[in-house]
């Protein structure tokens, strides 16, 4: 959350910004399978640290157990924001 500032401090014009989040539900929404995707990424640090095993966590049914429980409740799934910053710069 310090982008502008970043870019500033650098001594560039002020950038352009997005802050973007997908948002979702039901059966045909990618959010759970993003998720369960980062899930598999981070389950080697996940043991290491002993927040969950990866028979706990099993990731191979992760999304369908997601979408099952999202879908039954009638939920919405935000997912992760991603943050982008972009400027130009004249050349003199």
């Amino acid at each position: 959350m310090r982008l502008f500032a970043t870019f500033r401090e650098a001594g560039l014009p002020a950038p352009a910004m997005r802050y973007e989040a997908g948002v979702g539900g039901g059966e045909d929404f990618a959010g759970y399978a993003l998720y369960a995707g980062m899930a598999r990424t981070l389950l080697p640090h996940m043991e290491r640290f002993g927040i969950a095993t990866a028979s706990e966590v099993a990731v191979d049914t992760l999304a369908a157990r997601m979408r099952a429980e999202a879908v039954a409740c009638g939920a919405q799934v935000v997912t992760a924001p991603v943050v982008a910053a972009w400027t130009r710069v004249e050349e003199s």
